[in-house]
């Protein structure tokens, strides 16, 4: 995992405390993330949130997307990927940070277990913060061609 850097923030200063706090902060979202923990994504998120899902197939030229409103929604997403989805793997991870703005990069790699095949993402998240919780989480997947190794992991 690679660590995170600092940005300046508005006032040109240092915001240590301040990022430090979003660091916390999506130490626990992550973990509540992986875990689809209800009460571990109540305590990070705010009242309001909604999940902006963006994604682009080079097999198809549209791109396209959804929005999931609320904790609820969210937590149905991801159970249908735990069902739908086999080894899933995020590597790369980077997170950079501003006031109210969290810039995560990141690749995901999986099985698609209906499809038998892998697949593989480079992946944008903007992760919006009010209050110390985050308020939106807008998600650009570009996908990518997986390697000959990974397509023998089927």
């Amino acid at each position: 995992m690679l660590e995170p850097s600092l940005v300046v923030d508005d006032q040109g200063q240092q915001g240590a405390s301040g990022m430090t706090d979003y660091r916390g902060l999506m130490t626990r979202f992550r973990w509540a993330y992986v875990s689809m923990s209800t009460e571990g994504l109540t305590e990070v998120l705010a009242p309001g949130f909604r999940w902006n899902l963006h994604y682009f197939n080079a097999d198809d030229p549209l791109p396209t997307g959804r929005v999931l409103n609320g904790l609820d929604e969210m937590i149905e997403e991801l159970r249908w990927r735990k069902k739908n989805w086999a080894r899933v793997r995020f590597s790369f991870l980077a997170e950079r940070f501003a006031p109210r703005l969290v810039v995560q990069t990141f690749r995901l790699s999986a099985i698609d277990v209906k499809e038998g095949r892998t697949f593989k993402v480079d992946a944008v998240d903007l992760y919006d913060i009010m209050d110390g919780r985050i308020l939106t989480k807008s998600t650009y997947w570009k996908y990518q061609q997986p390697d000959p190794t990974e397509a023998r992991l089927v």
